[in-house]
């Protein structure tokens, strides 16, 4: 049986992917992934119908009879796509997941044809994030903007060989209409997911992470929206500790020693990053992203085990090649059976 993956000082040094992982938001051990979730509203219940997982969104969504055209649903996608990369704003946001519900300031511009993006935490721990660029290959989906810029980026043919999009009807989301877009993973090997789309801009107010069972696993919302062009002043830090992040840095020229003999259909290799211990390969399905580092253990260091937030995972496992045990840890917004599958895939190339 795996021990409890604890987040303490020493992991740092055995796993540079766990500080990343948890910077934002406080950890749940995996002996507590299980417990009841007040914080969320389970969403219906799940059923597999003809391979594809009937996922359940707010009872108070208006649920239309009869599926939209695809053609109708493709169009509301490329106004959401061109809504995050050409829209400034600003607002205040909830974001729910495990057990926690935190309250975040959020102002989105565009600078000299970038993206600036800057994130505060008014609730818990001072926190604040200020983001340039935006470089989908190296980036970890934190946020329904972020996943939206995915979508921009991909194809539409691959994107729905994996799920299959869904008009669900309207609802009010911060004083605003907004449409109902709900994408059903073909599978089990990947999450579903609920957006709502402002109906004028096709921005995203509103998204929802949701399991096989129909368990909303995380949930991001807008709670005041203001959409006036953002002044420079309001992307300044107002704390010296912000942390910056710079998304134009290039990660896809490096080579691996590793493979992954095994990842969901449809998840494809967008990058390959050398670290100083190892390396970090990322997949994709073009709407959803994890990441599979491995890196070299440490002397007296032995880490195993899974830790969960919301709906993010991170599994963590070892491999040995000639004498040498390394680190494999999986990090994603996948189900936790999936990130254990593809953890027991990762070989050195043959």
């Amino acid at each position: 049986m795996h021990k409890p993956l604890k987040l303490h000082p020493a992991i740092t040094k055995a796993n540079s992917l766990l500080l990343a992982l948890f910077l934002l938001a406080p950890a749940i051990r995996a002996d507590e992934a299980t417990a009841p979730d007040a914080a969320v509203q389970s969403a219906a219940p799940g059923a597999l119908h003809g391979g594809q997982i009937q996922h359940g969104i707010d009872p108070g969504s208006q649920v239309e009879s009869g599926q939209s055209t695809p053609q109708g649903v493709e169009d509301w996608l490329g106004k959401l796509g061109a809504a995050v990369t050409e829209l400034e704003y600003s607002g205040l946001v909830t974001f729910e997941h495990g057990g926690m519900l935190e309250t975040l300031e959020v102002v989105h511009a565009l600078r000299d044809g970038q993206q600036v993006e800057r994130v505060r935490y008014l609730s818990g721990d001072p926190r604040e994030l200020i983001s340039h660029g935006s470089s989908h290959n190296c980036a970890r989906v934190s946020n329904p903007l972020a996943r939206a810029g995915l979508w921009s980026s991909a194809d539409a043919g691959d994107v729905q060989h994996s799920y299959q999009f869904v008009l669900r009807g309207e609802e009010r989301v911060a004083d605003r209409d907004t449409v109902v877009i709900e994408a059903r993973p073909r599978d089990l090997d990947r999450l579903g997911m609920v957006i709502n789309l402002d109906r004028k801009t096709g921005l995203p107010l509103k998204s929802m992470l949701v399991n096989a069972q129909g368990r909303v696993l995380e949930r991001y919302q807008f709670v005041k929206l203001n959409l006036s062009p953002v002044p420079d002043t309001d992307l300044e830090p107002s704390s010296a500790d912000a942390r910056r992040i710079d998304n134009n840095t290039p990660c896809t020229s490096a080579q691996s020693r590793w493979q992954v003999r095994w990842v969901p259909e449809g998840f494809k290799p967008v990058s390959v990053r050398t670290l100083s211990d190892g390396d970090m390969l990322v997949f994709s399905d073009g709407l959803s992203v994890f990441t599979v580092f491995v890196q070299r253990l440490g002397p007296g260091l032995d880490f195993q085990g899974r830790a969960i937030r919301g709906a993010t995972v991170a599994y963590m496992d070892k491999v040995r090649v000639d004498g040498v045990d390394y680190t494999v840890t999986v990090v994603g917004e996948i189900p936790d059976t999936t990130a254990r599958r593809v953890a027991g895939a990762v070989a050195v190339k043959s």
